[in-house]
């Protein structure tokens, strides 16, 4: 999954505004709206404010964006039996809502 749709998945689950968290990282609703739709790319910093306003550690932002296209096919299998099981636990660190994460798989 990219980048801007997990962070837009984990301001809904925040239950934050993109409103809100543009005004919290000291950026425009439109840069935050374009780094969601996946047309810019965060710089290092605008990405950390993003975690700190999201309570989310980077590796833990990056790790939800991976997708079995990002595994080699010789791990692909196991990839299918680890990576929903880790995604929902990390889910239930950051939060108690369902959030779906990969294509077909919803979180509780």
């Amino acid at each position: 999954m990219e980048l801007g749709k997990v962070i837009n998945l984990l301001i809904k689950k925040r239950g934050l505004t993109q409103v809100e968290v543009a005004n919290r990282i000291g950026k425009s609703t439109t840069a935050l709206s374009q780094i969601i739709k996946g047309s810019y790319n965060p710089n290092p910093d605008t990405l950390e404010k993003i975690c700190l306003v999201l309570e989310v550690p980077q590796p833990i932002l990056y790790f939800l964006t991976i997708s079995e296209k990002d595994i080699p096919k010789d791990k692909i299998e196991l990839y299918r039996m680890l990576a929903p099981s880790l995604k929902d636990f990390l889910i239930k660190i950051f939060g108690e809502e369902s959030v779906e994460l990969k294509e077909g798989v919803s979180l509780n």
